[in-house]
């Protein structure tokens, strides 16, 4: 049981943290290094481009919302079950950080980069245009980028606190 239980949290870690990587190495500079250069009108590449990566990070999102749940699920019965002699408390608060932040991007600031990139129009699409929505826009992604980051380490620091060995009896 104890196996199977460390397996589950690992593979959840795996899938997230691993998703997370694959999304800022992988996705977003495909999408706006390769597919937007390869259209003939920049305004048409950046926004299909952008379109790619804001349906890959929502769903994103839906991965890790769903993995942090299980593995809050799966920390307590490790602990409750005394599959486990180490304390889940430093476990719990990067869950539940990771959770927050996760949800928050999710439901807060990816509606409103959506609604301020509807509000910009084709200001949004054209990388020399100057519009109050699309320096709004701006500075969201700025913070939705680094909250991704944030996710990313606390997801690194639990990685680390599961591989640590198990406390002596």
């Amino acid at each position: 049981m104890r196996t199977l239980v460390r397996s589950l949290i690992l593979l959840g870690l795996t899938v997230w943290v691993g998703g997370l990587l694959y999304f800022g190495a992988v996705v977003a500079p495909v999408a706006f290094g390769t597919v937007m250069p390869m259209l003939s009108d920049p305004a048409v590449g950046l926004h299909v481009a952008g379109t790619m990566v804001r349906a890959s990070l929502l769903r994103l999102h839906d991965i890790g919302l769903i993995c942090g749940v299980i593995l809050l699920l799966l920390a307590i019965v490790e602990k409750t079950a005394r599959l486990t002699r180490r304390s889940i408390g430093p476990q719990l608060v990067l869950l539940a950080m990771m959770l927050v932040l996760t949800a928050y991007s999710q439901f807060s600031v990816i509606p409103r980069m959506e609604t301020l990139r509807v509000e910009a129009g084709a200001a949004m699409d054209n990388p020399t245009a100057s519009n109050p929505a699309k320096e709004q826009f701006n500075r969201l992604h700025g913070l939705s980028t680094n909250v991704e980051g944030v996710v990313l380490l606390g997801g690194l620091a639990l990685i680390v606190l599961y591989a640590r060995p198990e406390p002596a009896a």
